[in-house]
């Protein structure tokens, strides 16, 4: 009998250093466990913000897409119009070399009627207009009669110096003529 009473205790101990054991075995098994859980819900949550940045990203980038067409659209419309309002200007006749300047520069005595008569010839048409640049009207030309000889030289050569008015008109523009 001793020697089961041995035998037994020495199975008892192995026994108790199997549940000794076993519970260290349970607990490395529930901390590989936490920690692979771990790992996993960090990296999944980590995965999760990079997601979230790369939506905010990829939302900017659709608006701004979105902003450039409808910019693209808006250019395009202005294009369009611009090369509308080109092709009119043309075909109405509105080139540069189809158009010639004849300049006007006036700078004498004249009556009332003359004077109206100068002014209602300045007025535009549809195939010419008149492109003023100086208009000076004085009416008291008397006190510059003494004047009047130094600024002969600015007289047109049509024009007598010596002609009595009522005004002195000064006229400086250019009449721009359409070819047809």
């Amino acid at each position: 009998m001793g020697g089961e009473i041995h035998f037994h205790g020495h199975l008892a101990k192995v026994v108790f250093k199997i549940k000794i054991m076993k519970s260290y075995i349970t607990t490395a098994i529930v901390a590989i466990f936490f920690l692979i859980s771990a790992y996993f819900s960090l990296t999944a949550h980590n995965n999760h913000i990079i997601s979230q940045k790369k939506l905010k990203v990829s939302t900017r980038e659709v608006r701004l897409l979105k902003h450039q067409k409808k910019e693209m659209e808006r250019k395009k419309r202005i294009m369009t119009r611009v090369s509308n309002f080109v092709n009119y200007a043309i075909s109405s006749g509105l080139e540069k070399n189809r158009w010639a300047y004849y300049n006007v520069e006036i700078e004498q005595p004249a009556t009332f009627p003359e004077v109206e008569q100068i002014l209602l010839q300045t007025a535009s048409t549809s195939s010419y207009y008149f492109k003023p640049m100086i208009l000076h009207i004085k009416t008291d030309i008397g006190s510059n009669k003494n004047t009047a000889p130094n600024k002969s030289s600015s007289i047109s050569a049509d024009s007598k110096s010596t002609k009595d008015g009522d005004i002195l008109l000064t006229l400086k523009g250019a009449f721009v003529i359409r070819h047809e």
